[in-house]
């Protein structure tokens, strides 16, 4: 299938198929040559050095194929020869263009200069190969260009590599497959920028009538067509791997960044030796109580349950095995509360309880209770642990966290608590200061 662009001095039109692998081709060279880039900015010494010499040997191979395959795809009476030199200096055009842009965008610091000169670079680099491309052609009588559709190619090159370029940096802070997103997002306008430029610039061709290739010409579109076949082929399987390590890296990194979230966030807001809820996580709960109570007013009581005699005891006592008491100390606790009372460790020696819809005493009364075993529990860990209690209530005592939490940490040995001032149970008193 063929249709027709454009009608100069010599009538010519476009194998479709050919103009949209050509693109094809434009696409995955920007790919590879976004993908060599991202990869310059994490390696130093001499890796870096074989990564921007195969980004520019990648990225030169994809230009050079599309444009051979761009000339290709026009069909016209005369037949289509090359002159040998010159093919392989537009391909060294092509590979010198792409690494200059590559070491330039890859850059560690890289502002809008950088940026500006590496657009630059590229798309001159892009109309560089494709006029040495056009000279390599070497007809008689020469070839001219109008001057504005001349213009406009290398405007075209210049504006979309800017714009691929700028995406490409923006991707070097994203990971995952937000970054595979934009990145494929850069390569789609780089190849509209490698293909704009090509097919723009044949419109400025002017053939003039009568033209003939130059009898030297050594390369005719046949010998030509089977090395770009070639290489075409071959740099779509080089890029493809790239594009797949590269989606697979990314996807890895997304994995590594969700865990570390994962695991920063559990050590912002989980003690480490008992695996509760730490201090930070105990204030973010009340507040959240605070906030979802302000309509209904529904009261809750905190219990700060302290270790009176902590610091005598852990003193001397190896980490690891302070840390095996602590989480066997936290699990009895943990099994003796009454469900929905809300558990975490407040500081080395102190434990807050959260007991809501604690209407009367009964619930927190009821909390103690269900601690009735542990002192048999903590007779295991090798502790005679005193405890001492305070508490506060919402809202009597306060409508503030921080209000609610100082209160609670008035606290005096459970058995010099009045009933009237504790809200625990006889049993529950003398089991917590055994």
């Amino acid at each position: 299938m063929s249709i027709s662009l454009f009608e100069v001095s010599m009538e010519g039109s476009y194998d479709i198929s050919l103009v949209s692998l050509s693109y094809l081709v434009a696409i995955l060279a920007s790919y590879c040559a976004l993908y060599f880039g991202t990869q310059l900015t994490r390696v130093e010494g001499t890796k870096r050095k074989v990564w921007l010499i195969l980004g520019s040997l990648s990225m030169g191979l994809g230009v050079w194929s599309m444009h051979f395959i761009g000339m290709g795809a026009y069909q016209m009476d005369m037949p289509m020869t090359y002159d040998l030199t010159m093919t392989v200096v537009s391909w060294v055009a092509a590979v010198l263009a792409s690494g200059l842009a590559l070491f330039l965008i890859s850059k560690s610091v890289a502002g809008v200069g950088v940026l500006l000169l590496g657009s630059l670079v590229m798309g001159l680099g892009i109309a560089v190969m494709h006029y040495l491309g056009m000279a390599a052609m070497r007809i008689t009588p020469s070839v001219s260009y109008d001057p504005v559709w001349f213009t406009l190619s290398i405007v075209i090159a210049v504006g979309a590599s800017g714009a691929a370029l700028a995406i490409c940096r923006y991707t070097q802070r994203l990971v995952g497959r937000q970054a595979v997103g934009f990145q494929g997002i850069a390569a789609l306008v780089m190849g509209a920028a490698i293909c704009g430029m090509h097919y723009s610039g044949m419109v400025a061709v002017i053939y003039p009538p009568g033209a003939m290739p130059a009898m030297s010409n050594q390369l005719t579109g046949s010998a030509i067509g089977t090395p770009v076949v070639g290489a075409s082929v071959l740099f779509i399987i080089f890029a493809l791997l790239a594009v797949y390590s590269d989606i697979k890296a990314r996807n890895s990194e997304e994995e590594w960044s969700r865990q570390e979230t994962e695991r920063v966030k559990k050590m912002a807001f989980e003690d480490e030796a008992t695996g509760l809820p730490n201090r930070s996580r105990l204030e973010h709960h009340l507040l959240e109580s605070l906030v979802e109570t302000r309509g209904s007013a529904s009261p809750f009581t905190l219990i700060m349950l302290e270790m009176a005699n902590y610091r005598e005891l852990s003193a001397g006592v190896a980490s690891e095995t302070l840390s095996q008491r602590l989480h066997a100390l936290a699990e009895q606790i943990q099994k003796r509360v009454p469900g929905g009372v809300y558990l975490a460790r407040y500081s080395n020696s102190t434990f807050g309880l959260v007991v809501h819809d604690a209407i009367d005493s009964a619930a927190v009364k009821q909390t103690f209770d269900k601690l009735g075993n542990a002192a048999t529990v903590l007779k295991v860990t090798g502790w005679n642990l005193n405890w001492k209690a305070g508490y506060s209530r919402f809202p009597q005592t306060g409508h503030s966290s921080r209000m609610l939490i100082r209160e609670a940490l008035k606290t005096a040995p459970l058995s010099q608590l009045s009933n009237d001032k504790a809200p625990a149970t006889e049993s529950g008193v003398q089991m917590l200061i055994n």
